[in-house]
């Protein structure tokens, strides 16, 4: 019975031998190919997949409890007016990786005089099933495509101990007021007059905590300015100074968020694909949307801004396709097929003032040429399916 070797894979590292015209005969795989009546091998160009993985900022703000009085005690504009969430593209990557091309199938007809043993040694293939050629010393090397999942990649930040954030707020809030209550007492035709004291605690007002908190900001200011030039006059070895001044620091740090509010950054990683399609060059394509109060959105969610790619040809396979056509004929057999990529600009853009730009090679956007059926050794780029090396035996 027949045995047909089934392999789908990327034309990778290949080093491949054609034993003579008569061997071996290549020919493309469509739903009008005939059924070949010969042993052979199946195998596909690559095609070009655009990978774009996009960084997202989360910004969660958080007013200060003293932000209102911020520029009235310390003269500071730039604080948090208000508890929000917001996000902000940080980064966008765009780079390229290939997969087999569902319209580029071929089929390696071998012939009849080649023995069970070439048969058996003639390819080497890797552990995901890739032609990696005819050497059995050869090793895998084909990269693996790790795929970044949307996740929480924040590092240590302040929001692992948010419950202490404003902790200097909780400092005493209370006072004892004293008020003294004068009563008077006839007895007969005498008034005496009898004082008493009255003492009850009275929650500070916020302006009061917020102009004591700025008091003690200046405090901290003077204590390390005192200590920097040495106003008590003792000899401080480096450490203990150095020691000193940071924790003054960190102090007053505490308290200017008690005016200026925090912001926690938390980034996350999305991952987008988008294959280019030759009848959609020059095109602005939707991806995805991108909301500052939302984040990330999908195409059929209301509101944001659409984030478009587009790839724009580069003619640089102008010639040789004219060429081709102009010399197209014919043929019932065909060496290797391969491919000329086309280089190609591709633009991420979310508006005017944030774009993402690169040049890469297109194999989709290429032609297909095939080598003529002698006795080749013949090496392919593993991205592409071009030709890397060729010898003619």
């Amino acid at each position: 019975m027949r045995k047909t070797i089934l392999l789908l894979f990327i034309m990778i590292g290949i080093s491949l031998t054609q034993q003579g015209y008569s061997q071996i005969n290549v020919f493309h795989i469509d739903n009008n190919a005939t059924v070949s009546g010969k042993d052979g091998i199946f195998y596909a160009l690559p095609r070009t997949v655009i990978k774009i993985d996009v960084t997202i900022d989360r910004i969660e703000n958080y007013k200060g409890p003293y932000a209102e009085y911020a520029l009235r005690y310390l003269g500071l504009k730039n604080v948090v007016e208000s508890t929000s969430v917001e996000y902000k593209i940080t980064d966008m990557i765009v780079t390229t990786s290939p997969q087999p091309d569902p319209d580029q199938y071929y089929f390696i007809e071998l012939g009849e005089k080649m023995s069970k043993g070439e048969k058996s040694g003639l390819l080497a293939f890797s552990e995901s099933g890739l032609i990696l050629g005819m050497m059995k010393e050869m090793l895998d090397t084909t990269a693996k495509n790790v795929v970044r999942k949307p996740g929480n990649n924040a590092a240590v930040t302040e929001q692992d101990v948010f419950p202490e954030v404003f902790k200097y707020s909780a400092d005493v809030s209370f006072f004892e007021k004293i008020d003294t209550i004068i009563r008077k007492v006839n007895i007969d035709t005498m008034t005496i007059e009898r004082q008493v004291l009255k003492r009850t605690m009275v929650e500070k007002p916020l302006e009061q905590k917020a102009k004591e908190a700025a008091d003690f900001i200046s405090k901290i200011k003077d204590n390390r300015f005192n200590l920097i030039s040495g106003y008590q006059e003792v000899n401080y070895n480096k450490e203990t100074l150095e020691y000193m001044d940071e924790q003054l620091k960190m102090l007053q740090r505490e308290y200017m968020k008690l005016f200026t509010g925090i912001s926690l950054h938390n980034p996350l990683t999305f991952t987008y694909t988008y294959t280019p399609n030759p009848n959609q060059v020059n095109t602005e394509v939707p991806i995805f949307k991108f909301h500052k109060g939302k984040g990330v959105l999908e195409l059929d969610e209301s509101g944001g801004k659409i984030v478009t790619i587009k790839v724009q040809r580069s003619g640089t396979t102008g010639v040789v396709s004219s060429f081709l056509k102009r010399n197209e004929e014919i043929k019932k057999s065909h060496g290797f097929f391969y491919r000329i990529p086309e280089l190609a600009r591709v633009t991420v853009k979310v508006d005017d003032n944030l774009q993402e730009e690169t040049q890469c090679l297109v194999n989709q956007l290429g032609i297909i040429s095939f080598l003529p059926v002698n006795k080749w050794k013949v090496n392919f780029y593993p991205e592409t399916g071009g030709i890397k090396g060729l010898e003619l035996e």
